[in-house]
């Protein structure tokens, strides 16, 4: 009796939690480029955008109002990545146009502060790299500039997309999850407590497992999830397209357990997508299909 009714209480509060955005503020950032693909530093006082193109990365200083250039590198916007300490970028870039046998990528990791360059490596098509601590980390291997070893290897870690199929780094070593059999799929990320997965199916849409694959949770159509800090929402977004452009798309929070689904904003005349959450969790950064970058301030409640 003493579980049913704690159950029953956890349920109920599940049903009667609430998320809303209590205001929405625009950044002062330069018309000049088409902004995209907004997420927080660390420390949650920095911005880290690129363009449409993803030819370059900038940082935008909340509390001075700066805006500063790291890099014009060719399509190093794509999927960059900051380590814990915010100390250090790592990214991606294409040093020599061609096709897959001819082009040349390089990894580069980019002290913040110093603007010092690092190639990790080079070749005709590199993985774009992830954080393992301070080790930078890619699908096929884990290496940095610094040979300094992984300092606990029980903490997970998602590698990216291999073969279509979630690369997860677990105990030292990386294993290949397929929750949904023979899926297909993008936008995987980690819970707070790192014992779930997130994600999105191309055909099923996104859903919740554990980090075997198990204990699934179907949530709809959310792409780009995030998860808020208390790992009681998923964050993204709701866009819609003719099959040649997205026309529509507003930010939504989904239930962790598929039940509740609210919608952020209601914004007929923007096109507000690829939402990241700021370290405290009480702050959402969007871009707009106009370039436009967008801080939403949110509030969780019963």
């Amino acid at each position: 009796m003493v579980r049913l009714a704690l159950f029953l209480l956890l349920f109920q509060s599940a049903l009667n939690s609430q998320i809303r955005v209590v205001a929405s503020e625009k950044l002062p950032v330069p018309k000049s480029e088409r902004w995209s693909n907004a997420v927080f530093s660390p420390s949650g006082e920095e911005i880290y955008i690129t363009n449409s193109d993803y030819n370059g990365i900038w940082q935008y200083s909340i509390t001075k109002k700066i805006l500063k250039e790291i890099t014009r590198d060719k399509h190093s916007g794509y999927n960059f990545v900051l380590s814990d300490d915010g100390s250090t970028i790592a990214y991606r870039r294409t040093a020599v146009e061609g096709d897959h046998r001819t082009r040349i990528q390089e990894t580069v990791e980019m002290k913040v502060r110093t603007m010092q360059q690092t190639v990790i490596e080079k070749g005709n098509s590199v993985a774009t790299p992830v954080f393992v601590q301070d080790r930078i980390s890619q699908t096929q291997k884990v290496f940095s500039s610094k040979n300094s070893p992984v300092q606990d290897q029980t903490v997970p870690h998602i590698l990216g997309i291999e073969e279509t199929k979630i690369a997860l780094l677990m105990n030292g070593v990386k294993k290949i999850v397929d929750p949904l059999q023979n899926g297909q799929y993008i936008w995987p990320v980690l819970s707070p407590d790192k014992s779930r997965i997130a994600a999105v199916e191309m055909e099923k849409g996104a859903f919740i497992s554990g980090l075997d694959g198990t204990n699934i949770v179907m949530l709809g159509k959310c792409n780009a999830p995030q998860w808020t800090q208390d790992g009681k929402w998923i964050i993204g977004m709701d866009d819609k397209d003719d099959g040649r452009s997205i026309y529509a798309s507003e930010i939504i929070a989904v239930s962790s357990d598929g039940s509740k689904r609210i919608t952020l904003t209601d914004t007929p005349s923007r096109i507000e997508m690829f939402p990241a959450l700021s370290p405290s969790g009480n702050r959402i950064v969007v871009t707009t299909t106009d370039g436009e970058v967008i801080v939403l301030t949110i509030e969780e409640g019963e």
